[in-house]
């Protein structure tokens, strides 16, 4: 579904105006709130200069171009992060047992970020142009063939260590 089909949140004022206008006063606020740079339980003089953090954000075009460029870079290296503080996390988990093993827990998470790369690449086009190199297609076999040897590695010492405890 296209944005512009969205109604209010498709139009100019709200995507140009509101979100960054909000975005600004609640970032600024907190920022305040968490620093006390104006004093403890200043919450109406915080509210105030975060008011006009944002009014001055909104009202002139070089800086609502820059936080405009921004927030959307932003907003995805966050949701990239995110996905791999989620895999890590379940990876990280314990089981009957007990914890699982640092090797295994190692190679999920080295599997997961390559994985999180390589679908930022693809996502963003980045792999077609990559994929057209000339060393693409040995480079890449053997690094797959390295990174399983070592993986099979880790695995079967962290079995081996965790044994003898």
């Amino acid at each position: 579904m296209a944005i512009e089909s969205l109604g209010l949140f498709g139009h100019p004022l709200f995507t140009n105006i509101i979100l960054p206008f909000l975005l600004v006063f609640t970032v600024v606020f907190a920022i305040l709130e968490k620093s006390l740079i104006l004093g403890k339980d200043k919450k109406q003089i915080n509210a105030l200069v975060s008011f006009v953090f944002g009014l001055i954000t909104v009202g002139l075009p070089q800086v609502l171009g820059v936080v405009s460029t921004v927030i959307p870079v932003i907003s995805v290296i966050i949701v990239i992060v995110l996905s791999f503080m989620l895999v890590l996390g379940l990876v990280g988990g314990t089981t009957e047992k007990g914890n699982l093993s640092k090797g295994l827990q190692t190679t999920v998470g080295v599997i997961s970020g390559i994985a999180i790369i390589a679908t930022v690449l693809w996502t963003t086009g980045a792999f077609e142009m990559i994929k057209s190199q000339p060393w693409f297609s040995t480079g890449l076999s053997t690094f797959i063939l390295v990174a399983f040897i070592i993986a099979v590695i880790a695995i079967v010492t962290s079995g081996k260590s965790e044994a003898s405890h």
